[in-house]
């Protein structure tokens, strides 16, 4: 599995948002570079920990820019931001199966979620807040 390399295109127009996307697929190569070197289940549990404590802070900070300025699809955001949370904490209880069978799944998870949530979920958000002058 190749790493995440950032892209223009993922930019949502919200710098604060774009640099915490940015942070979670660093986390996630991370999570790729520990699979092509065999890592311990303890330690790809304990960077599943970090990578789901952050992504709840992402997703309150979006949440809350959200609520700041009405956006009408923030209760189907905070429920697949909930969704994420529940999947990766199984990932996490998980980690005793091993690192190689579990890694594939959790990696092919982590990765396509976020791109798939970054290029269509937050995208729709990007003219919104463009139009109320968030950048």
């Amino acid at each position: 599995m190749e790493e995440i390399i950032w892209q223009d295109t993922f930019s949502v127009g919200v710098t604060e948002m774009d640099d915490q996307h940015k942070k979670l697929i660093a986390m996630i190569n991370r999570l790729i570079i520990e699979q092509k070197t065999l890592t311990t289940p303890a330690t790809l549990a304990g960077l599943l920990t970090e990578m789901v404590d952050y992504s709840r802070e992402h997703f309150r900070a979006e949440e809350y820019l959200m609520s700041e300025y009405g956006y009408d699809k923030k209760d189907q955001q905070v429920k697949l931001h909930e969704e994420f949370i529940q999947k990766t904490m199984e990932f996490c209880s998980a980690t005793e199966i091993g690192p190689n069978i579990l890694s594939v799944a959790l990696l092919e998870y982590l990765q396509t979620w976020l791109m798939d949530h970054i290029l269509k979920e937050d995208m729709q958000y990007k003219l919104f807040f463009e139009s109320k002058g968030v950048a």
